[in-house]
């Protein structure tokens, strides 16, 4: 199940351009004496290392943050890690289904998490978040084991100091475990010729701990030309140097090769028998990534009252795209992408009393340097013709915040958050065709306010406001653009919701949000050339989530869904003022019966649907959405000592339902990535 709350969340990695280490290393020195107590003050002995804000707690949330446990993640017999948010309510996937292409996401209101900017996602404190690669903001889950999770969390809207550029939309923060003791194998096959193997470990042995994840994946996938292979290894050891200290290095690497069957105009979507070929003039789309990732921690209580982490890591990212649109003959490009990160950071997590109440915080700086490598040709099936990009981007970022939670009552919990961002960096344009330039980043900075309040208005009524700021960059190229006078995007957030648990059968939450965007940069008068702060538009919903435990036991229904309405206020295109955005289902809905006993026969099924949405900007054009049936049965077996082992049979789209996940208009038709009929997947997983 998902529950709602504040996680302790520290920022996603810490960020260092090698120009601002004395910045950085005067104001980490500047954190340190301190006399605060940390949220755990009643031992001495240091807990795990961690990434998070853990000063700040898991059960006194102002702002609406679901969590999916780590019991809830192995259950679900995953490949694609992404898969998680549709457990999340408001939140959906548009699965693109081109091999090892990161697919977009919705949240609240934002179309554009994944594949774009719309939204941060983080694993174990590593920002996945790629400036000028790909798509600003691009963010590859592909990456993530799904058997190596402890928990995800999905913080609605920019919500927490912990996180700055991207974060608008809000947050997937992924979490692997650390510690513990265990062994972990989940085998599977399925239609196809599907295969994904996944192993996890974790080991003690004295002062060091060990926890390692692999996994093994292959499909010749359910259209023409979509093989899609991938290889993923990840590992962490921790040494425990004292009893107050200790140190984790964890490592990743990633290997995945694709062939994608592009897009098919709407023609052919509605021919069954010609829905899984290639579009006619398709050619040889696909491509391949390498990925690593290095991180080490420091974890420090220097006192009973204070705790530091200091922390480090690095990534290197290839990544190639052979890829087609439109259905002309030509056209196919390779695009690549060589992108290296480096980042540093420290973050203090402590508690002291105010007032005779407890406030707990967290505190912190990082600085990060990012640099891309960027190249594109125009290809014909994969063979290059001629160069068309050779671009050289370099960020830095520098970020300071703090978030505090005063426990003062039940009645009155408030939280204040405050983060500052700044940008600094350059870029070379060597493009064939062009005369070399090279242009400095725009100076740009950011002050993002957060605002909460949670109370107890009656046993198991709990009530949560807030008010919080995020924003957004020029995308692109036009970041540095001398000639561009514009300010960041502003993006202001209200919200309310409530969490109901009176019942101990039933579990009731509910969040209505209204999300204002302003000093929008575009085009105004359109057509000039010129672009200014001036568009303004609005993002509304409500969500919510109700979960009943049955008399029967281990027989749960759940119900998540979200309603959803925009519309843009202000535009230089008077024809768009009063229309809605496209990509957004009006509704999201799921609704899950699940028996799951620790021992013998269980199963589960669920039906999600999605609403009418817009494809064209005129809002004269609407895809109707879709109903999804899944379901599956498993076979749970108990031995001694904690060990178990489950079989499982799973049917996905039970009544082959003809559906995309992924659908725009262009090319004078509907563009579909459609998804698969009814399909199989069987396995087992054993637990030792």
């Amino acid at each position: 199940m998902t529950r709602r709350t504040l996680l302790p969340l520290n920022p996603p990695a810490a960020r260092l351009a090698p120009s601002r280490r004395k910045v950085l290393t005067c104001l980490i020195a500047g954190l340190l004496p301190g006399s605060i107590g940390i949220a755990h003050a009643e031992t001495n002995r240091l807990g795990e290392i961690t990434v998070k804000g853990e000063a700040i707690s898991a059960a006194d949330g102002a702002f609406t943050v679901n969590v999916i446990d780590a019991d809830t993640i192995h259950s679900e017999r995953l490949e694609q890690p992404l898969r998680l948010i549709e457990k999340v309510p408001g939140v959906d996937i548009g699965a693109y289904r081109q091999g090892g292409v990161a697919d977009t996401f919705t949240i609240r209101g934002f179309t554009g998490g994944g594949h774009g900017s719309d939204a941060g996602v983080s694993l174990d404190g590593i920002s996945l978040n790629q400036g000028e690669s790909h798509a600003d903001g691009y963010a590859d889950t592909n990456i993530i084991i799904p058997l190596e999770l402890q928990q995800l969390a999905v913080h609605k809207g920019p919500v927490s100091a912990l996180y700055g550029n991207y974060a608008r939309g809000g947050v997937l923060d992924f979490t692997t475990r650390k510690g513990g003791e265990y062994q972990t194998i989940d085998v599977s096959a399925g239609s196809y010729g599907t295969l994904d193997t996944q192993v996890a470990a974790g080991s003690q042995f004295g002062p060091v701990e060990t926890n390692f994840a692999v996994q093994a994946y292959d499909t010749a996938g359910w259209r023409d030309n979509s093989a899609y292979t991938k290889n993923t290894v990840a590992g962490r050891i921790g040494y425990e140097l004292s009893p107050k200290s200790d140190i984790a290095v964890s490592l990743r690497a990633h290997a995945g090769q694709w062939d994608a069957p592009g897009y098919i105009p709407e023609d052919q979507f509605n021919d069954k028998g010609r829905r899984h070929q290639q579009s006619v003039n398709a050619e040889a789309d696909g491509g391949e990534k390498r990925f690593y990732a290095q991180r080490l921690d420091f974890n420090h209580m220097i006192n009973n009252q204070l705790k530091l982490l200091l922390f480090t890591y690095g990534t290197q990212n290839e990544f190639t795209r052979f890829a087609k649109f439109g259905y002309t003959a030509g056209g196919q490009s390779e695009r690549f992408y060589d992108r290296d990160v480096l980042a540093l950071g420290a973050s203090l997590n402590g508690s002291h009393m105010l007032s005779g109440a407890p406030v707990h915080w967290v505190a912190g700086i990082e600085q990060y340097n990012e640099e891309t490598e960027w190249k594109r040709w125009s290809t014909s099936n994969r063979v290059r013709t001629a160069q068309t990009q050779d671009r050289l981007f370099d960020i830095d970022t520098l970020s300071v915040f703090g978030q505090a939670d005063w426990q003062l009552s039940p009645k009155f919990r408030p939280v204040l958050g405050l983060r500052y961002d700044s940008f600094g960096g350059s870029y070379a344009n060597n493009d064939p065709t062009k005369t070399p330039s090279n242009n400095n980043l725009q100076d740009y900075d950011h002050v993002s306010p957060k605002l909460g309040l949670r109370s107890t208005l009656s046993d198991g009524i709990d009530a949560r406001a807030s008010i919080s700021n995020g924003f957004a960059l020029p995308d692109g190229e036009a970041k540095y653009d001398a000639t561009l006078n514009v300010d960041t995007v502003e993006y202001w957030q209200y919200e309310v919701g409530a969490t109901i648990t009176r019942h101990q059968d039933w579990l009731f939450d509910a969040a209505y949000y209204i999300l204002d965007s302003s000093d929008e940069i575009l085009e105004d008068p359109v057509g000039s050339g010129s672009f200014r702060n001036v568009g303004e538009t609005r993002r509304a919903g409500l969500e919510a989530e109700v979960r009943y435990y049955t008399p029967i036991e281990h027989l749960e229904l759940g119900l998540i869904t979200a309603f959803h309405d925009t519309e843009i206020l202000s535009n230089p295109d008077s024809s768009l003022v009063g229309k809605e955005l496209t990509g957004l289902p009006d509704t999201i809905t799921t609704l899950s019966l699940k028996y799951a006993p620790e021992q013998g026969w269980g199963g589960r099924v669920s039906w999600r649907q999605l609403g009418e949405s817009y494809l064209n900007d005129n809002n004269t054009d609407t895809y109707a959405g879709y109903d999804l049936i899944n379901a599956g049965v498993f076979y749970n077996t108990r031995y001694d000592q904690g060990r178990s082992l489950r079989w499982y049979f799973d049917i996905n789209n039970l009544t082959d339902e003809d559906y995309a996940e992924a659908i725009w208009a262009g090319y004078g038709t509907r563009n579909y990535a459609p998804a698969p009929g009814t399909n199989y997947t069987m396995g087992v997983a054993l637990n030792y």
